[in-house]
């Protein structure tokens, strides 16, 4: 057989195309061992030539030596010879692999691309090539779409997942790394892959991904693997925690719990854990109720089917406490399931009812609801076991103070009008007022009632006064008690009771008129069904039947008979509340410290968990109050801003109408004045005639008489006008100020009706009196004297006046001609007319009060500025308060869920801690009738 007979019968061989993709192709036909293969494939090729036979064989072998030899062209030449259908597209492969060998790298990707064959692994090696092309290129898009189609087309074929693997890694591109893992972990069930597929998600590659991508993958494990299935389950909880699709997730392990059934059929050691932190974060974080609905009782049932020992117990409590509030999201049977559960279970150290108390009063303090300062102290009070609280009730309040100033001295009349009083045996006196908003502390008793005004003083429903004093009768540790409405009319509903819970135990004082009656048996009644725990003991006052201590010990002996009818463990003690005697006296503290060694903590945790239920009712209750109030401060703030409104235009109306009216009135002054003047001013003018005789001097007589008349009429203004003219303008400002004084009146009138609306001193409506002084200064000093100029009175150019003057200079040498010039010169003076001379000087000396009567109105504005802009300012505040009280309004409206959402949840883990705390107590009786639904604990 020759070589190429050799070659034939070995085509079917299964290595077949590995020889090709290695390039080995040419040891098929050449003898193993042969050194010099270039020389036996040339004399292979004549050989065939000679024969006639087919040379592609030949011609693909050497091409594979001179590639391995480096020698490209060479090997580039002899492909290009092959003509064999089976081998020409390997030929072309190998060409290409040589350019890119080359460097001539764009020709390579041309030919790699022009390939066609239906050889599965040439197509697999082509698209290793091209990616392996691609990332030389740098140009990742196109390696990175290469890779994938030959991961999704050849995942078997070698190196393919791998190349794609450590491609992936290198770029970063986690989702994809992370799909391949999950495709190679579903596609081959390889532990390999499981853990690569951990390993990224561990280290938080997988957050963006959605959940449901790892279900098949999850179903798998739990199958094959549950160690790798909870190691995973871990994984991605921890990725998703805290991001935006973690709810997504909880809603997909809520599907699968389900769809695959988990149970306790294994020994799980990590999923319980998770699930319990889940469900602590759901409930304690920033969470919808809406959404946490969905997500959370379902979650709560895989806890619980899934949790051992203590949590166990916690996970049935949460459940139960979901039961109550959404009754319709659990079947019967798994609520009976998880109350038999918290029966058997061991207690977990469970979330304590002080923890979330203080956890729901941070709450209420951020959202500024208050401080709560007198939850607080009760809760504070309950948790320290060092105290014993003692209810002093029954009879009439007047008759306990009585009772408990015996112990306490007159520091029990300290507040007998506060809803709560408390005493305590304390180092240093100190009295404390205990509101939901304040906590003061006084350091004596009148100090106390100087700041509550006084004995009398009526306190609100909510507050609490606190005593500490040395107390000698009271034993270290004993809190004496005393609740205002108990006994009364009010409901246990009122504010006051919330102390009620303090009680480890009660002395309760019968009256000693009338003992025991139907008053003081519903009194106790009502006592023992609210606190069925609680101690009792009944204090009976010495009747006038009481004489000696047989007759007591019958007394007694009754009473407590009957007393135990309603409370079966009371006991009854014999004690003056007015003047105990010694031995009485003396028992009684013996009780109360029997009393101080008595608390009890299971008790104790009941009463914090019974305030906080108090305390989130509160919340409730002063939410919607709050809500109710501010909207009525909305509407009430409205109607006060349309009445300061109201009250700027009124004032803007005085304004004016003073304005006018002195303004009027001050022009009036100024007009008579001007009449005055120009009827006086030509009489006094034409009087200067009696200046003339024959013995003046004709020739200067003008000059004389002008100078005269204006000497005349400066002092007629300054002696005869100015003085009238001041008289006038005093008279104008009294007046003025009395229009002023009104004013003020009302501004007055107005601020005080103001601020008693508001409740507060908001608007002070003072005027600015400043201005009458300004204008008495202004006045007195244009008074002072008139500033006027001389005025052309006599050397005018009118015709009388030219004449006379010209036939003063021709006749005044003639003597004869004086007398007729003189009585010319009288009759032309007397008959002038001075109206003009009389307005010239008229309105010199009244110019200066022309420029006073301009100020006038920008002076009367500025009286009024300040009560304007007060009530401006005053304005635009409550409007920005209406803004912003509005928009609290909304919110509150449009959002209550920001509010009620956590209250609501707040209550469901006081549910959980409640159940708990009764599934702990002895005092827990549960049905085990199978048959019988057990709602709840």
């Amino acid at each position: 057989m020759n070589m190429h007979g050799k070659y034939t019968s070995q085509v079917i061989d299964m290595g077949f195309e590995q020889q090709l993709v290695h390039k080995t192709f040419y040891e098929m036909l050449v003898e193993a061992g042969e050194r010099d293969v270039v020389r036996a494939l040339g004399e292979m090729f004549f050989a065939a030539h000679r024969d006639g036979a087919d040379l592609s064989s030949i011609r693909f072998a050497q091409g594979e030596v001179y590639f391995h030899r480096h020698d490209y062209e060479a090997a580039i030449f002899k492909w290009e010879q092959v003509q064999r259908d089976d081998l020409r597209p390997w030929a072309q492969k190998n060409i290409a692999d040589s350019c890119y060998e080359l460097g001539r790298l764009e020709l390579a990707e041309e030919l790699y691309r022009s390939i066609e064959t239906d050889s599965e692994t040439l197509q697999a090696e082509i698209m290793l090539r091209l990616f392996s092309l691609y990332r030389e290129l740098g140009e990742n898009t196109k390696a990175d779409d290469m890779i994938k189609r030959g991961v999704s087309r050849y995942p078997d074929y070698p190196n393919m997942t791998e190349w794609a693997r450590a491609f992936f890694e290198e770029q970063g591109d986690w989702e994809s790394a992370v799909e391949l893992a999950l495709g190679e972990t579903l596609r081959t069930s390889a532990r390999r892959w499981v853990d690569i597929l951990i390993g990224y998600v561990e280290q938080g590659h997988a957050r963006t991904m959605a959940p449901v991508r790892f279900s098949r993958c999850l179903a798998l494990l739990y199958e094959t693997d549950r160690v790798k299935f909870e190691r995973l389950v871990q994984a991605l909880w921890n990725g998703y925690r805290d991001g935006d699709l973690y709810f997504s997730w909880l809603a997909e392990w809520n599907r699968l719990y389900e769809e695959l059934e988990i149970r306790r059929d294994y020994d799980w050691k990590r999923i319980p854990v998770l699930l319990a932190d889940a469900y602590a974060g759901l409930m304690k974080g920033p969470y919808r109720l809406k959404e946490l609905v969905e997500v959370a009782p379902p979650l709560v049932k895989s806890w619980m089917s899934l949790a051992d020992g203590p949590e166990a117990a916690a996970a049935a409590a949460a459940l139960l406490a979901w039961s109550e509030k959404f009754p319709e999201v659990f079947q019967e049977e798994t609520i009976n399931d998880a109350a038999k559960r918290l029966v058997h279970a061991k207690r977990p150290v469970r979330e304590t009812g002080v923890s979330l108390f203080d956890e729901i009063a941070d709450w209420a303090e951020e959202q500024r609801a208050g401080s709560h300062f007198r939850f607080r102290w009760v809760v504070r009070q309950l948790s320290d076991s060092r105290t014993h609280c003692v209810l002093v009730a029954g009879a009439s309040r007047h008759e306990r103070l009585a009772f408990l100033r015996t112990l306490v001295g007159e520091a029990a009349l300290a507040a007998p009008s506060a809803p709560v009083l408390a005493w305590r045996n304390g180092g240093e006196l100190e009295v404390a007022k205990i509101s939901d908003d304040q906590f003061t502390v006084f350091s004596s008793i009148d100090e106390f009632q100087q700041a509550a005004g006084g004995r009398a003083n009526r306190f609100p429903d909510d507050v609490v006064i606190e005593c500490a004093a040395p107390f000698s009768l009271v034993p270290q540790g004993i809190v004496l008690l005393d609740i205002g409405p108990l006994g009364g009319r009010a409901s246990f509903d009122h504010e006051a009771f919330v102390s009620f819970s303090l009680a480890d135990s009660v002395l309760f004082l019968l009256n000693g008129e009338d003992p025991l009656s139907s008053a003081d048996e519903q009194l106790l009644l009502r006592l023992h069904e609210r606190a069925p725990h609680v101690p009792m003991y009944v204090l009976l006052p010495p009747g006038d039947g009481m004489v000696d201590e047989e007759e007591t010990a019958r007394m007694v002996e009754e009473v407590e008979a009957h007393v135990r009818t309603i409370v079966p463990e009371a006991r009854v003690i014999v004690y003056s509340p007015h003047a105990p005697n010694r031995k009485q006296q003396q028992a009684l503290i013996g009780l109360l410290e029997e009393m101080r060694r008595c608390v009890s903590s299971v008790r104790r945790e009941e009463a914090i968990l019974t305030t906080t239920g108090r305390f989130i009712a509160h919340l409730f209750r002063q939410r919607a109050e709050a809500e109710s109030r501010l909207a009525e401060l909305v509407v009430w703030k409205k109607e006060m801003a349309a009445k300061l409104s109201g009250a700027i235009h009124q004032l803007g109306d005085l304004q004016e109408e003073k304005t006018a009216k002195v303004a009027k009135s001050f022009h009036t002054v100024l007009a008579d004045m001007r009449g005055e003047l120009t009827k006086a001013i030509p009489d006094l003018l034409c009087n200067m005639a009696e200046l003339v005789g024959e013995n003046s001097d004709f020739s200067r007589l003008p000059l004389e008489l002008n100078d005269k008349a204006n000497e005349r009429l400066r002092a007629y203004l300054n002696e005869e006008v100015l003085p009238k003219l001041r008289v006038a303008m005093e008279q104008w400002i009294a007046a003025t100020e009395d229009e002023f004084n009104e004013c003020q009146v009302f501004l007055h009138e107005m601020g005080e009706g103001f601020n008693a609306m508001f409740g507060e001193e908001r608007l002070m409506l003072e005027c600015d009196f400043r201005i009458v002084a300004d204008w008495r200064r202004d006045i007195s000093r244009l008074t002072s004297g008139a500033q006027i100029e001389k005025l052309n009175i006599f050397l005018r150019r009118t015709p009388g006046q030219l004449l006379l003057k010209g036939a003063g200079k021709l006749l005044g040498a003639f003597a004869q001609n004086k007398a007729m010039l003189a009585q010319k010169y009288k009759q032309l003076i007397e008959t002038q007319d001075y109206i003009d001379v009389a307005e010239t000087a008229a309105r010199q000396l009244l110019l200066p009060f022309e420029w006073f009567a301009k100020s006038i109105e920008r002076d009367v504005t500025q009286f009024f500025q300040a009560p304007a802009t007060m009530l401006r300012e005053t304005l635009e505040r409550l409007e920005l308060e209406i803004a912003a009280q509005e928009g609290e309004l909304k919110q509150m409206r449009t959002n209550p869920e920001a509010y009620r959402d956590p209250l609501v949840l707040f209550g469901i883990r006081l549910r959980q801690c409640e159940q708990l705390a009764q599934a702990a107590s002895a005092a827990v009786q549960l049905l085990q009738d199978e048959n019988k639904p057990i709602r709840s604990v």
